[in-house]
């Protein structure tokens, strides 16, 4: 059986162990309660309209952590990048689930599965004020402008 050996720090040594670890504990919790601020804010239905019409949803939950889905996004841009309205109503409302999403810096980076086989598509939903935030696409094969988007 292996010996278990234990020293005994001195009274000194221990506060001044004493006073690093309490600071590590008190910025731990303070940057796990600004995380659930974060996500918060981000929490709940954020809506993108062309011309008073619904484009695009996204549904986010704040838990431990972020989760939610986008649901029935029609996407479409001019030859600027500009958001247009769709040509043609698309029925699918299939709700396509968020991919390792993570807030940093007031961004929701986060994927979300594109056609079969393809990479997913990188977006990130920046807030932009009270209620409002921006969706880019990272490394969309064609330009396309941030679309706005309004907390319902």
């Amino acid at each position: 059986m292996p010996e278990l050996a234990f020293r005994v720090l001195p009274v000194d040594a221990m506060r001044k162990l004493a006073t690093p670890i309490l600071y590590l504990a008190t910025l731990t919790s303070l940057v796990l309660a600004q995380d659930a601020d974060v996500q918060k804010r981000f929490a709940g239905a954020w809506v993108a309209k062309v011309h008073d019409k619904v484009v695009c949803t996204i549904k986010l939950e704040a838990a431990q952590t972020i989760s939610g889905a986008m649901h029935a996004c029609q996407i479409h841009v001019d030859g600027d990048g500009e958001l247009i309205e769709p040509e043609a109503a698309e029925t699918d409302d299939k709700p396509e689930p968020l991919l390792d999403p993570k807030i940093q810096a007031g961004t929701l980076a986060f994927g979300i599965k594109d056609e079969d086989g393809e990479p997913p598509l990188k977006l990130e939903l920046k807030l932009t004020g009270e209620g409002q935030a921006e969706l880019r696409f990272v490394g969309a094969p064609v330009a396309i402008k941030p679309i706005h988007f309004a907390k319902q």
